[in-house]
């Protein structure tokens, strides 16, 4: 057999022999999974091609590794750079962190240096705290205002909606003009709302007192206009309850005034 591996053009006739029994192998594992006619006969066959083939590569002589140094003896010393740099990563961590260090040329001067540097900062971050005690107030003036302007933007959003649904109503009834006069006191009241918190932007801390009450009108402003929203759901709806009950009078009426022309004729 080792003989037979020696034989020039052996290697390429195992390759091409390989290559042809894997295409027979794969043809009777498809028949047989696909359960085609002949798929056992199929499979018999490639089994038996595959079992050839294994025989045919025992006699295959194994690739012969090259020593390539004989060509490039610079490659000779790369084992030993490779072991050096495995001994380097296996030092512990201080070792490698001195000799960062020693490489960076980073000595005890310059990080005494650099201690002092953020001892420094932190003495200035103290000064800085001190001052920004006298600021609080100020701080809390701007906190309060921020608040009253979140809640007359979620004062316009309600306001919105309202519109809206006194809008729906306006256009199935005539009563929705009393409403909308309501709609226009409320607008109003918005207006002067948004005056006052114009004046208490250019205000002062003296005035923290009063946009807190505003703030607390506000709220009740809010509440008031919700209450006004469900009032209109339940107007409307006794309205279309009062229709009804208008529509069916009209219709007893009519069958009175029916009777008494019958009678009369």
């Amino acid at each position: 057999m080792s003989k037979l591996g020696k034989v020039k053009g052996f290697k390429r006739f195992v390759h091409i022999a390989s290559c042809l029994g894997a295409s027979i192998v794969i043809l009777g594992a498809l028949f047989k999974i696909m359960h085609w006619p002949l798929c056992n006969e199929m499979l018999i066959v490639g089994l038996s091609t595959e079992a050839f083939l294994f025989c045919l590569f025992a006699s295959d002589i194994p690739h012969e590794e090259v020593d390539w140094t004989l060509a490039y003896p610079e490659l000779a010393g790369m084992g030993g750079a490779i072991e050096l740099e495995e001994e380097k990563n296996n030092l512990p961590i201080t070792e490698q962190l001195d000799n960062l260090l020693a490489d960076a040329k980073i000595g005890p001067e310059l990080i005494e240096s650099l201690g002092a540097g953020m001892r420094a900062i932190g003495d200035n971050a103290t000064k800085m705290a001190d001052i920004s005690n006298a600021t609080v107030a100020t701080n809390e003036y701007v906190d309060n205002v921020k608040k009253a302007s979140s809640s007359v933007a979620t004062l316009a959003d309600t306001y919105k909606s309202a519109a809206n649904s006194i809008a729906s109503l306006a256009e199935s009834n005539d009563a929705g003009h009393s409403i909308g006069d309501s709609l226009n006191k409320v607008s109003k009241n918005l207006s002067a709302l948004n005056a006052t918190y114009e004046l208490q932007l250019q205000g002062s801390k003296t005035h923290l007192d009063a946009t807190s009450k505003f703030y607390d009108g506000l709220h009740d402003l809010m509440k008031n206009l919700h209450d006004s929203v469900d009032d209109t759901k339940k107007y409307r709806q006794e309205m279309s309850q009062l229709s009804t009950n208008l529509t069916a009078l009209n219709t007893v009426y009519g069958n009175m005034l029916s009777a008494m022309n019958f009678n009369k004729g």
